[in-house]
Parts: C-alpha cells; structure tokens; sequence
C-alpha cells in the first residue's frame, strides 16, 4: 500500500483481529501467550500483548529456563509444514495399502476362495467402498463412450459415405452419395444386385448387372 495512513489503519486492524484469536485460544487452552509486533513504518516501534508488563514478565520467566526445556516444544515454521506433509504422506500410503487389499480380498470372492462370512467389518466396509469405485467408474466410461457415439453421429457426413459389413453380409455396400454423378454400390459377387449406377437424370446412366441376369 501507497498511502501510509491506510497501512496504519490496516495494521491496527489486523493486530486486533490477531490479539483476538490470541485471546481466545489462551481460555480454550489454558495457556500463556505472549506477542509482540514490530511496525516497519516508524523506527523502534513495537506493540505487545496482552501488555508490555505483562510480555516482559512471560518473556522472563521463559528466558530463565534451562535451553534444554525451552528447546523441548520448540516448533518453527519449517517443522510445522514438514510434519504435516509427513502425515498426509503417511495417510496416502496407508489409503493405497488399505485398497490393494480390499482388490485382493475382492478378487478372492470372486473366485470363490473367500465368503463374506469369512470377512470381519473393516474388510466387509472396504470390500463395499470399493466395488461402489468399480460401479462408478463403469457408469463414467459408459457416458463418456454414449457421448462419444453421440458425437460421432452429430458430425457432418462426407460426400463419400462408406459403410461396412463382415463379408457374410450380403448388403455390404461401398455408397457415394445420391448427388454424386458417379453414385457407386458395391455388394459382394454372390448378390445378384451387384451395378454401378449413375442417377436416373444424367445422360449417360448406365446399369451393369452379372451376365446370369
């Protein structure tokens, strides 16, 4: 912030919002708390709480303990982070272990090797949670292979139109569309409908058909 006043009033502001959640985290907790703010705008300038008698009197009392016992509780910033990025680690491999289990168990019911009567609750539990995974995951793949289908069917079609069949089909047929002047269908040699046909309008329609015709 530019205007100095505004980042004095803001300080102000945000110091008693902090000395408030101070406050109230030393009832819940019962514990001493101690705080001290040093102001950047104006040299030397320095705000305790709950008092200045009261921060020195703290401070003292901590200072005058061995640095052994001081050191004991000590958490910075840096400790902080670290442990909690350990727990949620340690939460993550505990959740992947637990899921190779409860496949495991699954695929043993599957095959007949275990019954549900032979699973206690926590098995019972993630053998549940899991095959709820399997059934959602099977629902998400076929909306997304209907969207697919759909989209599919939603694009606009070429002037060569091919459609395909097994050879034992016997409409298994090569089309170009109606407009085209040279409309062509194929159909395998046993289909007695076999012709290359031209529209009916152009000069030179031609129809071929196999010679027993």
């Amino acid at each position: 912030m530019v205007n100095e006043h505004r980042r004095s009033v803001v300080l102000q502001e945000r110091m008693e919002t902090l000395f408030k959640k101070a406050e109230e985290l030393s009832v819940l907790c019962d514990v001493e708390i101690g705080i001290i703010v040093f102001s950047p705008d104006e040299r030397n300038a320095e705000y305790e709480w709950p008092s200045r008698d009261k921060f020195k009197q703290l401070m003292m009392r901590y200072l005058d303990k061995p640095l052994l016992e001081r050191l004991k509780k000590l958490t910075t910033n840096e400790m902080f982070l670290r442990k909690e990025m350990d727990a949620k680690m340690k939460k993550i491999d505990q959740q992947k272990t637990e899921e190779k289990e409860m496949e495991q168990i699954f695929s043993q019911l599957y095959l007949g090797e275990k019954t549900i009567f032979d699973l206690d609750k926590r098995q019972l539990i993630g053998v549940r949670n899991l095959a709820i995974k399997a059934k959602e995951k099977a629902v998400k793949r076929r909306i997304q292979l209907k969207y697919l289908q759909d989209q599919r069917l939603s694009l606009p079609f070429d002037r060569i139109l091919i459609r395909v069949a097994p050879l034992n089909v016997q409409d298994q047929r090569l089309q170009l569309s109606v407009d085209d002047p040279l409309a062509l269908r194929l159909a395998p040699l046993n289909v007695h409908d076999q012709r290359l046909q031209l529209p009916v309008d152009d000069p030179l329609a031609l129809r071929l058909a196999p010679p027993e015709n």
